[in-house]
């Protein structure tokens, strides 16, 4: 009876010393990999504190750090975004589904940059039939151009405007809207586009919002918190 106990005792000491050693890397890994899905890119790196460690089986951690390298969050492509959570708990019954979701954080921040190439792409997927987009990004305005094809005319667009926050939303807000060279002449159209949303809070983890830009020459920070 005594030798039986005495190896269920080892076994479970084994298991938990294999637990403290490997799980998490094995988590990390695993988290690594949804979030390579979420923001498609393979650029993910993941940090995972947790005492116990076993506590990860839960969901459980003590400090939740990700960085992720040329992803996509909402219509832009990041340059880098890096996350930090105090005593983030995972929703584990959907990530062995394989889908990625938090319940719940203490402190949680996210910083991100995106550049002129970031705001390209995603303005030229807004801007109708445009050509040729550039963008150029400094730290009191934002200019886009582009061409555009006007009733068989080859017409030049440019936009000035800014990136701002509101209600938690990541805009491009158009303050100038000027088309030259169109069938009708230079025709200057002012705010009509009006604002143009980049990331929703729904787009960030535990919907957090957007609480802060700084336009720089060439590129832009973001930081989002909670609620």
């Amino acid at each position: 009876m005594r030798k039986n106990l005495t190896i269920t005792g080892l076994f479970f000491i084994i298991l938990i010393v294999l637990g403290e050693l490997l799980l998490p890397p094995v988590v990390e890994t695993a988290l690594e990999g949804r979030l390579s899905q979420k923001f498609s890119t393979p650029d993910v790196s993941v940090e995972l504190t947790a005492s116990p460690r076993l506590a990860l089986l839960l969901g459980h951690t003590d400090t939740l750090a990700v960085t992720v390298k040329d992803g996509q969050v909402g219509q832009l492509r990041v340059r880098e975004m890096s996350l930090y959570g105090r005593r983030a708990d995972l929703d584990m019954s959907s990530f062995f589904k394989g889908r990625l979701a938090l319940e719940d954080a203490e402190a949680l921040s996210l910083t991100a940059m995106f550049d002129e190439n970031g705001l390209r792409e995603a303005l030229a997927r807004k801007i109708s039939k445009a050509d040729n987009v550039e963008v150029h990004i400094t730290d009191e305005n934002v200019l886009v151009t582009a061409d555009t094809n006007l009733l068989g005319r080859r017409a030049q667009v440019a936009l000035v405007g800014h990136i701002v926050a509101d209600d938690g939303t990541l805009y491009f807000d158009t303050e100038q809207f000027d088309i030259q060279n169109s069938p009708f002449g230079t025709a200057r159209l002012g705010d009509t586009l009006g604002r143009i949303p980049l990331v929703k809070p729904e787009q960030l983890p535990l919907a957090m919002r957007v609480i802060s830009v700084t336009q720089q020459e060439g590129s832009v920070l973001v930081r989002a918190g909670e609620e």
